[in-house]
């Protein structure tokens, strides 16, 4: 990149590669990762300004990279000012052990690190596993300790494969196609007798579990987090506001958000509801309207935002709330990218500013090079000037 970009520009070729100081070429690996990370911290810097004091949720997964170490990813799902729900990949950790204070800790020093506060979290989204999802030692437990309305939300596309997979056991039907499936793998297996016992003793087990009802249990959605949902639905503008209660969305606040609104607030914003009700839904502005979030957007586009400030708090809080693990899946195929089978002695800090880049690739293009260089100089005094 180097040679092609002296072929072009003549005051570039004077002062690189062989014209350059012999001890200030600036093209060790070292050089690059204190370049790269200048970056990362800038796009990083960019994501925390987005945020500003917004209420925030975080999304959280781990998966093994191709050293066969354990990696965790922070998402960060935010409302920024213009009424945009957003989810930025933030970090990925390095951990040992994947037990809920290990996670924890990771998750922890990263907020503080970058001045947010868990005070001001208001979701947790994680997949299924005990470690995460448990209600008493797992790791939306221990944050809820900390901050009683980070609600845990079992990522929703998880839910929806375990609920299929559960309903199909009971179609006759798949049960049969599977069934023969088996039969087939186990013909033209290479030791068919192994895997007819294999067999035997998975039907034996699937025979016990049926039997004691452990099967019959396959409730994905906690109680709390349903009348949560029933109550948000209240918000929904699609329609024309076809769910709007006003007695549903007052105890949306005083329910699940108390902190978030005092006792006066809670009064005013009955008064706004009904005020919102007469004045939004004959506004022509405000039709066929077609989520929660485009409802946001319109607020602050309107300039009514100023009107029902209140009514706008609750809609970004629910739109905080975690809908699915995408994004952290997303972030975990990067990885594949970046940290393949010729690159696997990544270390932690350079896999992780190697992917907020590539990921936050639209933060990272707006960032001005003059800062970086000016970032670089600052760090220490270097030999030879960049411009």
């Amino acid at each position: 990149m180097l040679k092609y970009t002296a072929s072009i520009n003549e005051s570039i070729v004077e002062v690189i590669l062989e014209n350059a100081p012999g001890n200030a070429k600036y093209t060790s690996p070292d050089i690059q990762k204190e370049i790269l990370n200048i970056l990362a911290i800038r796009v990083r810097n960019k994501i925390r300004e987005e945020i500003g004091d917004a209420k925030f949720c975080i999304l959280v997964d781990e998966a093994l990279d191709e050293s066969n170490k354990e990696q965790m990813a922070i998402v960060l799902r935010f409302v920024n000012r213009d009424g945009f729900v957003q989810e930025r990949f933030f970090d990925v950790v390095g951990v040992d052990e994947t037990s809920a204070k290990t996670l924890k800790k990771g998750i922890c020093n990263v907020l503080t690190h970058h001045n947010l506060q868990v005070e001001n979290m208001r979701g947790q989204g994680y997949d299924g596993a005990s470690n995460m999802r448990g209600v008493w030692n797992g790791l939306q437990a221990l944050f809820l300790k900390n901050c009683p309305y980070a609600y845990y939300e079992h990522c929703f596309a998880h839910q929806l494969q375990l609920a299929l997979v559960a309903a199909a056991k009971d179609v006759p039907d798949v049960w049969k196609f599977f069934s023969k499936l088996n039969s087939i793998v186990n013909l033209v297996g290479v030791s068919p007798k192994r895997h007819m016992e294999l067999k035997n003793i998975k039907a034996a087990e699937l025979a016990d579990m049926l039997a004691s009802g452990e099967l019959a249990t396959d409730n994905r959605f906690t109680e709390r987090t349903t009348i949560l949902l029933v109550f948000s639905l209240a918000l929904n503008p699609v329609d024309g506001f076809k769910s709007f209660k006003i007695d549903d969305i007052c105890s949306l606040a005083s329910e699940f958000y108390p902190g978030d609104f005092t006792q006066v607030e809670m009064g005013n914003l009955r008064r706004q509801l009904k005020l919102y009700e007469h004045d939004v839904f004959h506004n022509s502005k405000f039709q066929n309207l077609t989520s929660l979030s485009e409802l946001c957007r319109r607020l602050v586009e309107t300039g009514k935002v100023s009107i029902y400030f209140l009514i706008d708090r609750l809609v970004r809080l629910v739109l905080t709330l975690p809908v699915s693990m995408a994004t952290t899946e997303r972030a975990f195929s990067a990885m594949k990218l970046v940290k393949t089978t010729l690159r696997n002695k990544m270390e932690d800090g350079f896999l992780a500013d190697c992917l907020v880049i590539y990921i936050e690739r639209e933060l990272a293009r707006n960032i001005d090079s003059d800062s970086i260089i000016n970032d670089f100089y600052s760090i220490k005094n270097r030999r030879a000037p960049l411009k």
